[in-house]
């Protein structure tokens, strides 16, 4: 298995210094704390510069922009940030004149690459590493929820269960797979769209009562802590949760994913994968609904 990666991202004006003084400046700041820096210029890839930035930006945790001098690109990449919600500081050196739409947003000045290193150690570092240890607490304790539920107990009575070539869907399309509970499975290119994988099937369950529903997924790359689908019951009963790539044990194998809920009205139910990846493949088997009482027989 591969290792996770756990990636900020950093975008600056490209000059000799900024290359190697404020980035030894800022991996300094990060040294020993499990988060690493990544920089668009240190692969080369067969695809826009733009488009990469994109993506490496969507999968990384964080991200740093020095928008000293206010460099079209790094305020491009910004935006791409804001607008993606992810997570963002800005840095910039003292008595840098900003545009006017970004006199408002909050940053850190620095007058030396030691105080810069400095200040994020006191204002970033601690937050990012909170974030990064909650994040991984949850996926344990999902992880830890389900682990003693088999496969052969979810199939043995199930109240429903949904291949998911038999539900709806916003894009995607049929697939044979050997390694699917009936050798068909619903297959999505992720940087095709992001919209619903599956939904449906708009049907009631057999009565009120508390349910398990399981997600029968894999996925092509499970080397980073992006968040890749969101998994959602709704109708007579409502639950959530956000699916990120390292929450799948081995890239390439089915696993599956729970969710508890209550039945408390006779609305038609349904379930639904969102795809909020900008890239990578996934696979759906089926979805399965079960009493939760039955999971412990």
């Amino acid at each position: 298995m591969k290792m996770q990666k756990y990636h900020y991202f950093v975008a600056h004006e490209f000059s000799r210094w900024k290359r190697d003084d404020l980035r030894e400046a800022i991996e300094e700041a990060f040294k020993g704390r499990r988060l690493k820096a990544y920089y668009a210029d240190i692969e080369v890839r067969e695809k826009h510069i733009l488009e990469k930035i994109e993506e490496r930006i969507l999968m990384t945790q964080f991200c740093i922009y020095d928008v000293t001098n206010s460099n079209p690109s790094v305020c491009l990449e910004l935006g791409i940030a804001i607008g993606a919600k992810k997570p963002y500081y800005i840095i910039c050196e003292k008595g840098t004149k900003l545009p006017a739409d970004l006199q408002g947003l909050d940053r850190i000045e620095y007058e030396s690459y030691k105080q810069l290193s400095e200040e994020l150690k006191k204002k970033v570092v601690g937050k990012e590493i909170k974030r990064l240890n909650d994040m991984k607490g949850l996926m344990q304790e999902s992880r830890q929820k389900y682990k003693r539920v088999s496969e052969e107990i979810i199939l043995k009575n199930p109240c429903h269960l949904y291949q998911a070539e038999e539900l709806f869907h916003r894009f995607g399309y049929e697939v044979e797979d050997e390694c699917a509970s009936n050798k068909r499975a619903w297959f999505a290119d992720l940087s095709e769209l992001r919209h619903h994988i599956i939904y449906g099937p708009y049907k009631p369950l057999p009565e009120l009562d508390r349910y398990s529903v399981f997600f029968k997924i894999k996925i092509d790359d499970n080397t980073s802590i992006e968040p890749v689908l969101t998994l959602d019951v709704s109708g007579g009963g409502f639950a959530s949760r956000t699916i990120y790539r390292s929450d799948f044990d081995k890239a390439n194998t089915y696993q599956l994913f729970g969710l508890d809920f209550e039945y408390r009205s006779n609305d038609l139910m349904e379930y639904l994968v969102y795809n909020l990846a900008y890239r990578g493949k996934v696979w759906i088997d089926y979805v399965a609904i079960v009493k939760s009482l039955t999971l412990t027989k």
